[in-house]
């Protein structure tokens, strides 16, 4: 088990966790000796009793929360006779990099797009817009135990993507994180992103609470399932969204000490051990613990050659890979190591991690470059979709899901070539890539995870974002209005028929509502977060003379005011409410040491009571009361979820 907790794995040697552990319930009366004394022995069956007690409590919460067998596969195939004690980096400082596109909204060359737009298209796309940006945070966020973790579903899937879940939470930094309550929710789902990977590295989504994997199905075991992982497809790119994001938010204005959140223990573990498992993944066919059931070669997936990149089994759109080496991830991953090493020269300062990013990313960089770039039958470099280093190349072929060759500008690597770039875009957004589609209505790459001729608004985003040249406006604008197209019952979806843009796959997919908003800031230059301030406030004001909770109450019926009202104040006012932070879930389950305390509360009252009635019997007379036999289930009740 790697433990968090070691000097050996701290990351800086005056660094605390800013985190407050919670503290186990020790009498201070002295030593555990010198309470027994004072106990005597009428306390002594109270004293055992209790001792017995807090075992059972902390076996509880090493089953629920230790880190699972699959983190240690990775860790245990690692060479870890380098195992440096908490040695501080000693290298020269790296410059900054620009934060990702998912967090600035921005676009290097500002641009405008209105003027290709109607009215009624510049408005509704602005509508929109306000009505994305806090839709995650209305109905797919679940903050827990004061927001310290969040956990943020994809939408029409109750699971938290690693991926999914960053570009939602991303929208709200820099000019949204002037809102306090709001900088808790994000940090929240960065410390649930952390707790996911060590759980198990290779998952791509997660439960919201913990299942007991006994209770599973075989079908759902042997594809990983169990504790909080609810999918186990192996996707590089998780990690380097993750990544990535920890570099946004450090990054980002609005922020007091980011490098707080950054230095607490389980960031740290997270990072490194996501770094190692990309290590070990350079050398899958020797090295990997991954087996997966939908891969050939009993889960081990086809055959890879030895190329500096790190292997992957599934690409973004959860669709297994054809070759191991998914080149656009590859270069996803360069530019998260990048990141990553700047994070450890202003914060963490561990040379372990510097040694290990610094000599991945290079490794990572020469496979690109050396098995990433092919020839195509005209001539043109051009960045391969996937390769295997052996031979096998799938090029020619784009999949709308990010990272994507066509995103290769918006990932952030320092080292793409923009000529290859350009030419692999022409060729992509084409009919020679076998999922590019044109109908009657829409345009645009798919994916092979949908049906054919269906089109994904988040490859227009990306399409649009990356456009050039002098009509580079009315291109982007001409994006902006097949979104409109796409956009039916005023939501984004996952993907749209190029014939019949109303016909979709996915009702409600929070990705795809966060890229919306990212493009409607970046091109039409407005903040999307006061607009849906306005909705959340005029939503309100729709509802003022509701009753509470849909119930009648007559004096809602006979004044017309808002419940009972006694200050005849008027409804209809808006900024009377609270707005978009009062419709965020919070989950209202006891935590955890509220149970403790609970339970222990109970046993000593049955312990006391029993004790009156007994005269004091000793502890081989004493058997489990009805209450503290129901209090029993309800602790494995709270175990398993």
């Amino acid at each position: 088990m790697r433990d968090s907790n070691k000097v050996s794995r701290s990351p800086g040697s005056n660094q605390r966790s800013v985190m407050p552990r919670r503290q186990s319930h020790v009498s201070k009366g002295g030593t555990a000796q010198s309470r027994v004394s004072h106990i005597g022995l009428l306390g002594l069956p109270i004293f055992i009793i209790l001792s017995l007690f807090n075992l059972g409590i902390a076996l509880l919460r090493l089953e629920k929360h230790q880190y699972t067998n699959r983190a240690l596969e990775v860790t245990s195939t690692l060479d870890s006779s380098a195992r440096q004690s908490n040695v501080v980096l000693d290298s020269p400082s790296r410059p900054l990099l620009p934060p990702s596109i998912w967090s600035t909204r921005k676009l290097q060359e500002p641009v405008d797009i209105s003027p290709f737009l109607s009215a009624n298209e510049t408005e509704r796309a602005k509508n929109l817009c306000g009505k994305f940006i806090y839709s995650t945070l209305q109905r797919a966020v679940q903050a827990g135990d004061m927001a310290e973790e969040v956990f943020v579903e994809t939408g029409d899937i109750e699971f938290m993507w690693i991926r999914d879940s960053v570009v939602q939470m991303s929208t709200y930094l820099n000019h949204h994180m002037d809102k306090p309550w709001l900088r808790f929710i994000v940090e929240g789902a960065i410390r649930r992103n952390a707790f996911n990977i060590l759980q198990d590295p290779y998952a791509n989504a997660f439960y919201h609470e913990w299942k007991n994997p006994d209770e599973l199905s075989l079908k759902d075991r042997v594809i990983g399932r169990g504790g909080f992982v609810a999918t186990r497809n192996y996707e590089l790119d998780s990690g380097a969204y993750f990544l990535s994001h920890l570099y946004d938010y450090y990054m980002a204005k609005d922020i007091y000490r980011p490098e707080a959140l950054l230095a607490e223990p389980m960031i740290f573990e997270a990072v490194l051990l996501m770094v190692e498992t990309w290590i070990v993944e350079q050398n899958h066919e020797e090295k990997s613990p991954y087996r997966y059931f939908e891969l050939s070669r009993e889960g081990l997936g086809t055959e890879t050659g030895y190329t500096g990149m790190t292997w992957t089994g599934f690409r973004p759109s959860d669709d297994a890979c054809k070759f191991g080496y998914l080149v656009p991830a590859n270069i996803h991953a360069a530019a998260a190591l990048e990141r990553v090493l700047i994070l450890n020269n202003n914060i963490w300062k561990h040379q372990e991690l510097e040694t290990k990013a610094s000599r991945l990313l290079s490794d990572i960089e020469e496979g690109i470059n050396n098995f990433g770039v092919v020839t195509d039958q005209n001539g043109n470099q051009i960045y391969a979709y996937e390769v295997d280093g052996l031979g096998g190349v799938l090029s020619g072929f784009d999949d709308a899901n990010i990272p994507s060759l066509l995103s290769i500008p918006l990932l952030g690597w320092s080292g793409y070539d923009h000529q290859i770039y350009l030419a692999t875009r022409n060729k992509i957004l084409s009919h020679e890539n076998t999922h590019y589609f044109e109908g009657s209505q829409l345009k645009g790459i798919g994916s092979p995870h949908t049906p054919k001729n269906n089109v994904w608004p988040m490859a227009l985003v990306i399409q649009g974002l990356t456009e050039e040249g002098n009509d580079r406006a009315e291109k982007m604008a001409f994006q902006m209005k097949q979104l409109l197209l796409t956009a039916c019952k005023d939501a984004m979806h996952e993907s749209n028929k190029v014939d019949s843009a109303c016909l979709f796959t996915r009702t409600w997919f929070e990705w795809a509502n966060a890229l919306f908003v990212l493009y409607a800031e970046a091109t039409l230059g407005v903040q999307c977060d006061a607009i849906g301030n306005s909705l959340a406030w005029e939503t309100a004001v729709a509802h003022a003379n509701d009753p509470p909770n849909g119930n009648e109450n007559k004096n809602v019926r006979l004044f017309g005011k808002f419940y009972s009202n006694p200050y005849h104040n008027n409804p209809e006012l808006s900024h009377h409410y609270q707005g978009v932070a009062a419709s965020v879930k919070f989950d209202t389950t006891p935590s955890t040491i509220d149970v403790e305390k609970k339970i222990k509360n109970e046993v000593i009252a049955a312990f006391f009571a029993r004790e009156r009635k007994q005269n004091a019997p000793k502890i081989q007379d004493l058997k489990v009361s009805p209450a503290s036999n129901s209090l029993r289930h309800g602790t494995e009740r709270n175990a398993e979820g």
